[in-house]
């Protein structure tokens, strides 16, 4: 009993619900950026299950609450925009802005570290630069090193494309996107280049092999 209790209070520590609500956030960031493999999506919805706990709690601001998901709306909008972080900045604010409304400010026990806010925010901000600057990188790496090799290049589907899934092609795991749902297992040719994700089609030559 008394682990339970424990692990309930801690469970419904302002600090803790925010913790575990905007790191659930991210890994569905992360799963809209990256999708199909599973394994952000497991994550995202472990971490919101575990927040939402303190969520119906705790006195929640549901003007703060929209802003942390606008906040997360403009980073995703960044990696597919790139406006060169000013969605970015705009997401940070949002998301600072929205961390300090999401609790009323009574009772007293329930607000904030502004140190916690300051810190997530400045964290959230940097991890988001620094990935945008990585996929920019890879974008023109890919470039230099010609992505266009794997046009023709034939593998499977290591999950289901709906229309986007992953796919395993040279001996590799992409992200891949099709016209066509296709099923796990399922054979597939590249037919074409978006981005860093390919773009795949039902390979009719069943029985040649993966590369």
């Amino acid at each position: 009993m008394e682990v339970a209790r424990t692990l309930w209070e801690l469970l419904i520590n302002p600090n803790v619900t925010y913790v575990l609500l905007i790191a659930g956030l991210w890994f569905v960031v992360l799963a809209w950026i990256v999708p199909g493999t599973g394994v952000a999506e497991s994550i995202a919805v472990v971490l919101l299950a575990l927040a939402l706990i303190g969520l119906v709690q705790l006195p929640i601001n549901g003007a703060g609450l929209l802003l942390i998901a606008l906040a997360m709306g403009l980073f995703v909008a960044e990696f597919h925009v790139q406006s060169h972080g000013a969605m970015a900045l705009g997401g940070a604010a949002a998301l600072a802005v929205g961390s300090l409304l999401l609790f009323r400010p009574e009772p007293e026990a329930v607000r904030l570290s502004r140190w916690l806010v300051a810190a997530t925010t400045l964290s959230t901000l940097a991890f988001a630069l620094f990935a945008l600057s990585m996929g920019v990188k890879a974008q023109k790496l890919a470039v230099r090193t010609g992505m266009e090799h794997l046009i023709g290049a034939r593998g499977y589907a290591a999950t289901d494309l709906k229309p986007e899934g992953a796919v395993q092609v040279s001996s590799e795991l992409w992200t891949a996107v099709a016209d066509e749902p296709i099923k796990a297992g399922q054979e597939v040719v590249v037919v074409g280049l978006e981005g860093l994700r390919l773009r795949v089609a039902r390979d009719g030559l069943q029985g040649n092999g993966n590369q």
